[in-house]
C-alpha cells in the first residue's frame, strides 16, 4: 500500500464552517492535526474515526472534537448506508470555553459526545446557524458565528453532565474553573479540595469520576494547551514559555511535552511554521 496523501489545511484564525454530504471515497488525513480545533457532527450516515488501536464509528448525533495537534484520520463508513452527511467547524476557541470542551477523550485530544434524540434539534439548528453566519462577510457575522458555535459547544456540556450519576457537582465545575482561571499557579491539592469544600480524598474521587483524569493530570492538560497556543504565536523561547505555562522546570515541561504531543517544544514550533 502506498503512502496516503496528506489532507491540506491553513489553520482558522477564527471559525469557519460548513456542510458536507460525502459519499464511500470520501477521508481526511492529517496526522500532526490541523492546527486548530475541529468540530463534527453528524446528521445523518456515519464516519469512521481513527484511533490508536482502532477505529470508531460514528451515528447521527454525534458531536466529534479534534485537538489542534490530535492526528485527523476519518472519512465516511464502509458499509450501509454509505454516506455520510455531516456539519463541521474549524475554530480557535474562546478562552470561556476551555473547560466546556473537557469532554470524554477516545484518544488523546479526540473526544466525542453522543446527543440523545431530543437534544440533536437543536445542536443541529445551532450548527447550521454557525455555518450560515460564518460564510457572510462582515465582524458582526463572525461574533453571530462564535455565538451559534458557543451554544453547540455548551450542548455538549450539558449533554455530558447529563449522562453523569449524580448530576454534575457543581463543587468539581468549581475546581475546573480554578484549574482553567489560574493554571499558571503552583497545584496545592488541599488547597484546591478546601476551596471546593471538600476532603481530599472524596475530591479526589469525585473529580475523576466526573472528569476523567486527576485534577493534577488535567492541570497539565491546560498548562501544555497554552504552551502549545504560544509556540504557534509568538517568538518567546522554550523556556520562557514554559514559565508562562506554570512549570518551573523547562526541561521537565520538554519531556511532558514531547509526552503529551510526540514532539519536542522546538520541534512542534519548527513544524507549525512549515505548515504557516
Amino acid at each position: 500500500m502506498g503512502a496516503r496523501s496528506i489532507t491540506p489545511h491553513s489553520p482558522a484564525k477564527t471559525l469557519f464552517g460548513d456542510e458536507f454530504n460525502k459519499g464511500k471515497a470520501y477521508s481526511n488525513w492529517r496526522p500532526h492535526g490541523s492546527g486548530d480545533f475541529l468540530l463534527i457532527y453528524t446528521v445523518i450516515g456515519a464516519g469512521v474515526i481513527g484511533i490508536p488501536g482502532g477505529v470508531v464509528r460514528t451515528r447521527p448525533g454525534d458531536l466529534l472534537l479534534y485537538e489542534p495537534q490530535a492526528a485527523q484520520d476519518y472519512g465516511t463508513a464502509p458499509g450501509k448506508p454509505g454516506r455520510w452527511r455531516l456539519l463541521w467547524a474549524h475554530f480557535v476557541p474562546r478562552p470561556a470555553w476551555r473547560v466546556w470542551l473537557q469532554w470524554r477523550e477516545i484518544a488523546p485530544g479526540i473526544r466525542l459526545i453522543r446527543l440523545a434524540a431530543a437534544q440533536r434539534r437543536p445542536c443541529e439548528e445551532a450548527m447550521r446557524r454557525m455555518i450560515r453566519a460564518s460564510l457572510r462577510p462582515g465582524p458582526i457575522q463572525t461574533d453571530l458565528a462564535a455565538a451559534a458555535l458557543e451554544e453547540v459547544i455548551l450542548l455538549g456540556r450539558a449533554a455530558l453532565a447529563e449522562e453523569m450519576e449524580p448530576a454534575f457537582d457543581p463543587r468539581i465545575a468549581r475546581a475546573v474553573a480554578l484549574l482553567t482561571d489560574r493554571f499558571k499557579d503552583p497545584f496545592h491539592l488541599p488547597t484546591l479540595a478546601r476551596q471546593c469544600g471538600l476532603s481530599v480524598s472524596r475530591f479526589s474521587h469525585l473529580f475523576r469520576a466526573r472528569i476523567g483524569c486527576t485534577a493534577g493530570q488535567f492541570l497539565e492538560q491546560q498548562r501544555l494547551f497554552h504552551a502549545a497556543h504560544m509556540l504557534r504565536l509568538t517568538a518567546l523561547t522554550v523556556t520562557e514559555i514554559a514559565a508562562e505555562s506554570g512549570f518551573a522546570n523547562p526541561f521537565y515541561f520538554t519531556n511532558r511535552f514531547r509526552r503529551r504531543h510526540g514532539i519536542s517544544p522546538t520541534g512542534f514550533r519548527a513544524r507549525s511554521d512549515i505548515a504557516r
